[in-house]
């Protein structure tokens, strides 16, 4: 998407924890932008700054950054003695011994102690941060080697080592010292991004800082909320040092991040006449033999999603385990594609895939569902949007099956979505670019992708969406039915795709943030239901 054709938000400053989002608001400097840019893009609202006199030279934006660490740390770490700066080479480098000399002339008693670590020759710096090396020196500072450095001592250590630059592995004296930062239990504050990190794709090149909070300036970093970033960045603070609006809007953003409270609205409302029928109808295929709770999850997804009417296609056998456990749902054994043909004339949305498997009978029924969008496509009838997940995408990968239909939305996790592309690797590495790997996917299939992991991303139109929320805890069996029966309820419920897919996506990994404050070890899908009834009622 082209920035200048997007509406610009902001918002007061709101703390992004990567576990559980917490949204406070703070002091107005801080501010939570939704859009995220590429290193490259930051660098050309910086390099604009100076060449549209917003600022009399890139000197100062360093100075606006170490103003903004120092009043974060005032403000997060009010009572701290003992500050360690360690410094890199580069501007991140130049932001610490710009924050460093902040410290060390505050007026304020007891004086915080500061000490700079440098890990290279300080005279090799260039530029603004040799300016703020020579400064810092100016006014009494001294510089120490890493040998010196007595974490223990300490209240906070500072990350000023790399910055947003790096895209290869860390070696040598650089790799020591993020290893010797790891071992230290002194929380971390990284300055702009923690070192290790691949800005762009959130990518760690084999160690990265493990920050407890992280301050990034100018422009949110793509990278910074998905993949190996979920753990390396701790609570993430934005701090826009000043970048007019009219620049930002010159800059092509990199993804957006979907935001709960601005999504949340357009939940479905239900009027105090309406009756079941007036809430969708899905019908859910999947359950092949010794896996009916992929379906049966999904299916209570569902109802609890608000989904008036949901009937699940299965195996016969699936049909008493299911209902016992939940009788809402309507299970209708099916043994031949065409046993579905009743069920399709009824439903408002599909949904196909949880606990489908790839043996014939799976292959069968995909098969009609493909049949059926073509034929609703090639007639030009009222479409019915379709999600396919799980083994509905290997059977896709395994048959090269393309249907290119935008009626469809698929819901992949890593694995999937290698295959579905035909990569060699089933896990992500530190060279996987997801955002790079979604993009291919909407090109080469169409519709719209749930590129599902830490930091799900979502292709949004012409955008790409990243999820905040969501937590380790989420790693358990049957997560992925369950956001396939949320999606499919929203879809039902005659949601546009957009919506009803960013909706689908934030509730889930809202509803598994919620238990996660009860302890993320040991939960299970069904932890969520509650929550999801809770947020599906939070607005309307």
């Amino acid at each position: 998407m082209n920035y200048k054709n997007s509406s610009y938000k902001k918002v007061p400053d709101k703390n992004c924890h990567q576990s559980v989002l917490q949204l406070n608001q703070t002091d107005e400097r801080y501010q939570y932008v939704y859009y995220c840019y590429s290193s490259e893009a930051v660098r050309n609202i910086d390099y604009l700054m100076v060449e549209q006199g917003f600022v009399d030279n890139s000197y100062e934006l360093m100075k606006r950054a170490a103003q903004a660490l120092l009043d974060f740390v005032n403000r997060k770490y009010s009572k701290i003695e003992h500050i360690t700066i360690i410094c890199g080479a580069g501007n991140n480098a130049g932001d610490g011994y710009a924050l460093a000399r902040l410290v060390k002339l505050q007026d304020r008693e007891p004086q915080i102690k500061v000490h700079l670590i440098s890990i290279i020759d300080p005279e090799k710096l260039s530029g603004d941060a040799h300016q703020a090396y020579l400064d810092w020196l100016e006014c009494g500072g001294t510089i120490e080697s890493m040998e010196e450095a007595h974490f223990p001592a300490t209240d906070l250590i500072v990350d000023a080592l790399i910055g947003t630059g790096l895209n290869r592995a860390l070696e040598d004296e650089w790799y020591d010292a993020v290893a010797a930062i790891n071992a230290s239990p002194k929380p971390v504050l990284a300055v702009d991004i923690p070192s290790g990190l691949d800005a762009d794709t959130g990518a760690s090149y084999g160690i990265a800082i493990h920050a407890t909070h992280t301050l990034t300036f100018i422009g949110q970093k793509m990278g910074m909320y998905t993949a190996q970033a979920r753990y390396y960045c701790g609570k993430i603070n934005f701090a826009s040092l000043g970048v007019a609006d009219t620049l930002y809007q010159q800059i092509d953003h990199s993804a957006i991040l979907m935001e709960w409270n601005n999504i949340a609205p357009k939940l479905p409302c239900r009027s105090p006449v309406s009756h079941k029928g007036d809430h969708g109808h899905l019908l859910l295929i999947g359950g092949n033999y010794g896996m009916a709770g992929a379906c049966r999850i999904a299916g209570e997804a569902a109802l609890r999603t608000g989904c008036g009417l949901v009937s699940i296609a299965t195996r016969k056998e699936n049909a008493n385990a299911i209902t016992s456990a939940r009788p809402e749902l309507m299970v209708h054994g099916v043994e031949s594609a065409d046993d579905l043909e009743p069920l399709l004339a009824k439903a408002t949305a599909i949904a196909i895939g949880p606990g489908l498997g790839t043996d014939q009978w799976g292959v069968a029924l995909l098969d009609k569902i493909i049949r059926f969008i073509k034929q609703q496509y090639n007639s030009g009838e009222h479409k019915i949007s379709c999600v396919f997940d799980a083994d509905a995408l290997n059977i896709m990968a395994q048959h090269n099956l393309v249907i290119q239909s935008q009626d469809v939305i698929y819901t992949p996790h890593f694995g999937e979505a290698s295959r579905l592309l035909k990569h060699n690797s089933e896990h992500p590495t530190a060279d996987t670019n997801r955002f790079e790997m979604i993009s291919n996917l909407k090109e080469k299939y169409h519709g719209t992708f749930v590129l599902k992991g830490a930091g799900t991303l979502v292709n949004v139109e012409d955008d790409i969406a990243i999820c905040p929320y969501g937590n380790e805890g989420m790693a358990s069996a049957g997560m992925g039915d369950c956001l396939t029966g949320i999606i499919g309820a929203l879809l039902a419920q005659k949601l546009a795709i957009t919506d009803a897919v960013q909706l689908g996506v934030c509730l889930h990994a809202k509803a598994g943030d919620l238990v996660a404050l009860e302890g993320k070890n040991g939960m299970l899908v069904s932890d969520l239901f509650p929550k999801i009834r809770q947020l599906m009622n939070s607005y309307g």
